[in-house]
């Protein structure tokens, strides 16, 4: 038995200019002179061949190609415009298919990427139904895909475009058409069973499918009864013969159903119920015949008429004679339960590959065309990247200061240096120097040039500076007019509270003179260090002390050379991942993740969002992968370190027979404090001498409008300029400050000697830590508490905006 499907006719279209519309769109949007960025000529020609190739006239397995390609980008572009797809200014015309002379000829235009989607879609299911006719003689199983899948088009057609203005597309007409290629499906599956072999022992299978199709056609066949005022002639929708065809295969499947049921009642020895079930068969196909006109070439209802008839005769002779099964009256087709063989892959499932194939395409053409919300949304993720990258910037940077403070304390490299050459050199020689002398010369002599090229290295002469502005300013201020002691009283307390923060910050050097010195004069220094170091040239070769040793020492040296390059190695290969972090993150775009998942919740968007970070985990693990080595690395290598020093007697030594030992320690802790105070002292300084000059020029100010005064012909004090008056206004008096205070600063006292503790820590490098950075090296270093902020910076005084705005330096400073 062949199967009969119906023709349905393709919607035509008008041509449209992709390439045209989106330029002029991204014009509007970017202006003349930046849209052509977003703008990709190309892509743009490609649309446009695209549309006219799957509205042409290729073979049918290349339509369906080319309309499934052209509906993935129309997908792409709804996701990025969605109501606001008239912006492009495209107009869409699309005919009704021509199942008449006047629905041909009815053409619709609107400017929605909607109706272009309905449009392709309904286009594309009919080419598939097409593609399920020319494949019946070759494969019926590729036919039924084919029809499955055009029936999972219809359906998601009749769903989703409501308020359709074309016939084609209204949801009653497109649900029709669903539902026949539905049942075409159900019915090529049938067919195939029924062609096949031994079609008496799937008479079960048979029955079950045949009554689903049976009911499948009845439900196309309820669009047109749901018509009743429309005349036998007409019909609501389609080709006229449509009707005809669907009631005849009603009643045709509804007795192939009944036939078969009754042959298993039959061998189920069930005569009588076998009996009352082909009645059904025999009176279902001659309904069926009824309409046999447009199905007589491929349906041979005759036939299958006379084999219904046949058997019922024979059944009712047999039971009259033989059986005398009593023949129910209550039979009824609801007995026997249908199955549904179609499984309609949804729309979504059959654009999945396309969506990936137009996605890098889409992602160039459509560039320029991203919603608001979109872009907000990627501003909620771009945070969380930025804060990922932050985390991970400062735990490798923590880890870098590690880094650099450990190998800048133990002087490793210098210490390597050393014992390798002591202790692997062949000659031995009594006058080797002890590596831990050499570093400690070598730093004495790294400050004293440091202090030798500072320009503030004179403190004298830098107190002599500061008392000598303080007086310039109280002579000015002395001679100010009635009319601006307000602003004057505003100096006086700036002037004494900056007084009393110098005060301060000289007296850490003051204590400190004779080091800084010694610091400035490097022949002096080497002299003392050279009479305190003197002992140690005298002393016998370690080596013949403990020659036994030397070979396990040489191989520890060797041992804690190879850790100090792989340390080296983990620093440069974590400052490498960092660096491939921020390409990621830098590099990282997920606008079209975030466009094809618009509809999220904030819910859902968040844990989208903890996905796509995950991406970065891999670069976070390896960092800190090389964190937890380095660590290990370093307490192996002061261990390492340790043993060497216990094996060489280094230390013993040196603490038994060296009597020079406390003193040159000691010496050593002196110049090494008074570096520190120096480097605070001439860090600091040049802010108080800023400020002290920017009093000056603001008491000056303050004289001049007195003179003004007095050359002026009417006796009028003029207003303050501007600039002047915004700048006393930046100044507040210092709590406390009375005009007792102001009189005893006209006798301007001697810095006074020092009052404040020395400071716990001093930061001798310009470079900051990172935040929060670990409290020390265990057993090779101790950084100690950090010091208060005043003990830190004696002139954070400067820096209050209460007492001094920054912006007087661009005022006042020349």
């Amino acid at each position: 038995m062949k199967a009969l499907l119906l023709t349905y006719k393709i919607k035509d279209t008008e041509s449209i200019n992709w390439s045209k519309a989106l330029a002029s769109y991204l014009k509007r949007s970017y202006g003349s002179s930046t849209w052509s960025q977003f703008f990709d000529v190309k892509q743009a020609e490609n649309l446009d061949r695209l549309r006219n190739n799957a509205n042409g006239s290729l073979a049918s397995e290349a339509l369906i190609e080319q309309n499934l390609l052209y509906y993935a980008f129309l997908e792409q572009l709804y996701m990025r415009l969605g109501a606001n797809s008239g912006q492009l200014n495209i107009d869409y015309t699309w005919y009704d298919a021509a199942y008449t002379s006047t629905s041909g000829s009815q053409k619709y235009t609107q400017r929605t990427v909607a109706f272009e989607k309905s449009s392709v879609l309904y286009n594309l299911a009919v080419i598939m139904t097409l593609a399920a006719k020319e494949q019946l003689d070759k494969d019926v199983k590729i036919s039924i895909g084919y029809m499955s899948r055009a029936f999972a088009c219809f359906d998601y057609l009749s769903e989703n475009f409501l308020n359709s203005p074309s016939v084609d597309l209204q949801a009653e007409n497109s649900k029709f058409l669903g539902n026949v290629c539905h049942a075409e499906a159900q019915e090529l599956f049938l067919l195939r069973i029924i062609n096949g072999p031994d079609t008496a022992k799937h008479a079960s299978l048979i029955a079950k499918l045949a009554s689903m199709a049976s009911s499948l056609y009845e439900k196309a066949d309820s669009f047109y009864e749901s018509d009743s005022k429309a005349s036998p002639s007409e019909i609501p929708y389609g080709d006229i013969k449509w009707k005809s065809i669907i009631s005849c295969k009603v009643n045709f499947y509804k007795s192939v159903s009944a036939y078969n049921y009754g042959i298993i009642l039959e061998q189920q020895n069930k005569f009588g119920k076998a009996i009352a079930f082909l009645k059904i068969a025999e009176s279902a196909i001659l309904s069926a015949m009824v309409h046999k006109l447009h199905v007589k070439e491929t349906m041979d209802l005759e036939s299958f008429k006379n084999l219904v008839q046949a058997k019922h005769k024979n059944l009712i002779k047999d039971n009259d004679f033989i059986y005398h099964d009593t023949i129910p009256s209550d039979a009824s087709m609801e007995n026997i339960k249908g199955m549904d063989a179609v499984k309609a892959p949804p729309l979504a499932k059959q654009l999945e590959s396309y969506m990936d194939k137009v996605a890098e395409s889409s992602d160039i053409l459509f560039k320029g065309i991203i919603p608001l919300e979109v872009y907000e949304k990627e501003s909620i993720y771009s945070e969380l990247k930025a804060d990922l990258l932050r985390k991970e910037l400062e735990v490798a940077e923590t880890a870098d200061w590690e880094y650099s403070s450990f190998v800048e304390f133990t002087t490793l490299p210098k210490i390597l240096k050393d014992l390798e050459s002591r202790y692997t050199s062949s000659a031995k020689s009594g006058k080797t120097d002890n590596p831990q002398l050499a570093i400690m010369k070598e730093k004495l002599d790294l400050w004293s040039k440091s202090v030798l090229r500072n320009p503030y290295n004179n403190v004298e002469l830098q107190m002599q500076s500061i008392v000598g502005l303080r007086k310039k300013i109280l002579e000015l201020l002395s001679s100010i007019p009635e009319e601006q002691q307000e602003n004057a009283v505003k100096l006086k307390s700036s002037l004494l509270a900056a007084s009393k923060s110098d005060d301060k910050l000289f007296s850490f050097v003051q204590s400190n003179l004779t080091e800084l010195q010694l610091l400035k004069s490097p022949a002096a220094l080497d002299k003392q260090w050279t009479a305190l170091n003197s002992f140690q040239h005298e002393q016998p070769d370690l080596l013949d002390i403990d020659d036994n040793k030397n070979e396990e020492i040489r191989q520890k040296i060797g041992n804690v050379g190879s850790q100090n390059d792989d340390l080296r190695i983990l620093k440069d290969e974590r400052s490498s991942i960092v660096q491939d972090l921020k390409k990621a993150v830098n590099d990282d775009d997920i606008t079209r993740v975030v466009i094809m998942n618009r509809d999220m919740t904030d819910n859902e968007l968040n844990e989208l969002f903890g996905k796509e970070l995950d991406k970065f985990k891999p670069l976070s693990t390896r960092i800190e992968a090389t964190i937890f080595k380095q660590r290990n690395l370093i307490n192996t290598i002061k261990i390492n370190l340790d043993e060497v020093f216990k094996l060489t007697g280094l230390d013993d030594e040196s603490s038994k027979n060296d009597p020079n030992l406390v003193k040159r320690n000691d010496f050593y802790n002196r110049l090494s404090q008074a570096f520190k105070s120096f480097s605070v002292f001439s860090n600091d300084l040049p802010k108080g001498l800023t400020f002290y000059e920017s009093l000056l020029k603001m008491a000056q100010n303050l004289q001049s409008v007195d003179s003004i005064k007095k050359t002026t012909a009417n006796g009028v004090l003029p207003a303050l300029p501007n600039q002047l008056n915004e700048s006393f206004q930046q100044l507040n008096i210092v709590p406390g400050a009375d005009r007792k205070e102001f009189t005893a600063m006209a006798t301007l006292p001697p810095v006074p000697p020092r009052t404040y503790g020395q400071p716990d820590q001093f930061t001798m490098s310009p470079s900051i830590p990172p935040k929060q950075p670990p409290s020390g090296i265990n057993g090779l270093g101790n950084f100690g508490k950090p010091a208060s902020q005043t003990d830190q910076d004696p002139t954070s005084f400067y820096n209050n905006p209460s007492v001094f705005d920054e912006s007087l330096y661009s005022r006042f400073g020349g």
